[in-house]
């Protein structure tokens, strides 16, 4: 494919700033999956043989041959047969621990190997490891879906009933799944019940639905697409970590700069996701039955809601709407399994629990030292934000009496909680971004280390010194 190398190439220098080719190569591949996936809602529901395949050879094309994966493609076909022959051998008591095992060891020197060619190449390029974080999601969740298939229904979760696997799935079924074309390289990740709704889909009124729902994403993600190209080469979050940069500017500029930098980041994230996601709907994912009156259904299978993340009034929620596929993942598959196993210590689970799901977040996405700084000061900030607004909501909150002095202050709260939650999310994820350690560092002075003393500054007026709740007068 050098002839579409040269293209992408010629396109990046002449209209597009100069984005890395790589990156190019993985939104085109995204938008070939939309004519593909046309042809897949073609192929009969009676033939789910078929669009396994077609999925398969999809997705051999796409990662393959357009975006040149080959390395990826070879360790993701070996990891998925290997995993497969864990979940027909392994004794079913103990067969999702080696399956999650097993995944997360491959993909941690997935990681481990990328890091070490970007050290000796000197520049961050997209490889396999992205995909290969969605394959895991997918692969460790069906073998946990298949382990509850087994396990009486009275002691399962409402999730875990819907999603349950009563045996495992054929090889083709399984590669299908794993393999599905539209989502392989940037997700969204979803469990294998959804993938086999997807492929019965027989529905006439459901089905034509899916451009409208489709293009629409389609559409976000183009805007956000846009939005990157205009903004992402002139806010960046490494001129923050230059001295030069910040020295001229006073803390409400670097602020400022700070916050839009992460929009035009996140931008690139919004672009793939969208453009992912519309791909999916068009094969007919999310479809999730109809309702009494032959309405079609359909799951929320997104894995990011924009208004959320820029428009939320607290963390948390920022927090939520982000990257959901893998915030589902972690807490159906990790967390409440923790929880429950620790179910005779329940003053102590929630915390065990919480510690454990934290380092499988942080294993999973890799080992630079920026996702740390980023997870751990994510998990404080939030903390910290919980007992502020815990311990100051009820100052303004409003009944059908409130006047509109208070209705006024109401507002005035709302606003400064999104603004604070902003510039806090921008805070805590420019280590994401950069992911040196040094540089970081660097950002954060720029920022006088704001939000890391203000958590200080929150924990200890509300624990150490016994402030406890604010009452009101």
């Amino acid at each position: 494919m050098q002839q579409l190398n040269q293209a992408l190439e010629w396109l990046s220098r002449s209209y597009l700033g100069g984005i890395p080719v790589d990156r190019i190569a993985t939104v085109v591949g995204v938008l070939l999956s939309y004519a593909l996936a046309h042809a897949f809602q073609r192929i009969p529901a009676r033939r789910p043989a078929a669009k396994h395949m077609f999925s398969i050879v999809s997705t051999v094309f796409l990662f393959g041959l357009v975006q040149e994966q080959y390395t990826g493609l070879l360790h993701l076909t070996v990891g998925a047969v290997a995993l497969y022959g864990l979940m027909r051998l392994v004794n079913r008591a103990y067969m999702p621990y080696a399956v999650f095992l097993a995944a997360m060891l491959h993909l941690s020197y997935s990681h481990v190997r990328r890091q070490l060619n970007e050290h000796v190449s000197g520049r961050v390029e997209l490889d396999y490891t992205g995909a290969q974080m969605v394959f895991v999601i997918k692969a460790t969740s069906l073998a946990f879906c298949i382990h509850d298939g087994q396990q009486p229904q009275a002691g399962l979760s409402a999730y875990q009933r819907k999603n349950a696997i009563s045996q495992t799935p054929d090889v083709l079924e399984y590669l299908g799944y794993v393999f599905f074309f539209p989502g392989f390289a940037v997700g969204p990740a979803f469990e294998m019940a959804t993938y086999r709704r997807m492929v019965a889909l027989d529905n006439a009124r459901a089905q034509s639905q899916l451009p409208r729902r489709a293009y629409a994403k389609l559409f976000q993600g183009v805007l956000w697409m846009a939005v990157f190209v205009a903004y992402g080469g002139t806010y960046t979050f490494q001129a923050l970590s230059e001295r030069q940069f910040y020295a001229q500017r006073s803390f409400p500029a670097i602020a400022l700069h700070l916050c839009v930098a992460g929009v035009a980041a996140r931008a690139a994230y919004y672009t793939a996701w969208k453009m992912g996601e519309g791909a999916c709907i068009l094969t007919g994912l999310g479809f999730d039955g109809v309702d009494k009156q032959g309405n079609a259904l359909w799951m929320d299978i997104a894995n990011v809601h924009v208004r959320g993340v820029e428009l939320g009034s607290s963390l948390r929620q920022l927090i939520d709407s982000w990257n959901i596929g893998t915030n589902t993942w972690l807490r159906h598959h990790v967390y409440l399994r923790l929880a429950s196993q620790q179910a005779a210590a329940k003053s102590r689970a929630s915390t065990r629990a919480t510690v454990l799901t934290f380092l499988v977040s942080a294993w999973w996405h890799g080992f630079y030292p920026g996702y740390y700084l980023t997870f751990v000061l994510a998990a404080l900030a939030a903390n910290a934000a919980r007992i502020l607004r815990r311990n100051l909501h009820a100052l303004v909150a409003l009944d059908e009496h409130s006047s509109a002095t208070r209705r006024t202050v109401r507002r005035a709260y709302d606003v400064a909680g999104w603004i604070l939650s902003k510039y806090t999310l921008d805070f805590v994820a420019a280590p994401f971004m950069v992911l040196s350690f040094g540089t970081s560092l660097r950002i954060w002075q720029a920022n006088c280390y704001v939000v890391p003393l203000a958590v200080l500054a929150i924990f200890v007026a509300f624990s150490g010194l016994g402030a406890g709740s604010v009452q009101v007068i």
